[in-house]
């Protein structure tokens, strides 16, 4: 899986096809990063959570988990487009599904769009890792796509959902075919969800978790 040939047109492509509803989404809990440490970005794209992330915290350095070479050099480039320095911003390019994070070491975990790229037997390892590699007080934010439970709205997710796949695993080379939720899986890491917004008729979930206190 790779998005290099997409990451030129990704955040066109976002703006057309959902114009800034994806971003504030993204953006929904950013208040509940001000004082985190250190942060675990996984496949943040062309950076634009980053971006509002270094800006709204000075002392955070991130770690940035993001296969696609082209993306990260896009992210680079809105960090320096918004006047904001790399120096605490880490980027690991390499596949997450075979990175491995330091014990305890993050007390924010972001991941945007991500989880709903793999497969449930994939995800099942992803998120225990990812589980292993923060703090005992870790918040995780969590944007993704859903299926309503009923009713219109869960036909027209399906139809939705079922064009997106089609068109990235096409063009990425996407392992699932389908969204398999991750919920409780990461219930099992220790994470609880604490708040939740939805948006676009209850397609697009944005989420708050954290490891009680």
């Amino acid at each position: 899986m790779s998005f290099d040939t997409l990451a030129p047109y990704y955040r066109g492509m976002e703006f057309v096809t959902a114009g800034s509803l994806l971003q504030r989404c993204r953006t929904s809990f950013l208040a509940e990063t001000q004082n985190c440490r250190r942060a675990l970005l996984l496949g943040e794209g062309p950076g634009r959570f980053l971006v509002e992330l270094v800006r709204t915290n000075p002392r955070v350095e991130v770690t940035c988990v993001e296969r696609s070479g082209r993306m990260i050099e896009q992210a680079r480039r809105q960090l320096r487009r918004n006047g904001l320095s790399t120096a605490r911003v880490e980027f690991q390019q390499c596949d997450a599904m075979s990175w491995q994070p330091p014990g305890g070491a993050f007390d924010l975990v972001a991941t945007h769009f991500f989880l709903d790229c793999f497969r449930r037997d994939e995800l099942e390892g992803l998120v225990a890792r990812i589980g292993e590699g923060a703090t005992t007080d870790a918040r995780w934010l969590l944007t993704d796509f859903r299926v309503p439970p009923g009713g219109w709205q869960r036909w027209r997710a399906r139809v939705v959902l079922a064009l997106m796949y089609a068109f990235f695993r096409m063009m990425t080379g996407l392992s699932a075919s389908r969204l398999a939720p991750a919920d409780d899986l990461m219930e099992r890491a220790g994470f609880r969800r604490k708040r939740q917004v939805m948006a676009n008729f209850g397609l697009v979930r944005a989420e708050l978790w954290a490891r009680p206190a």
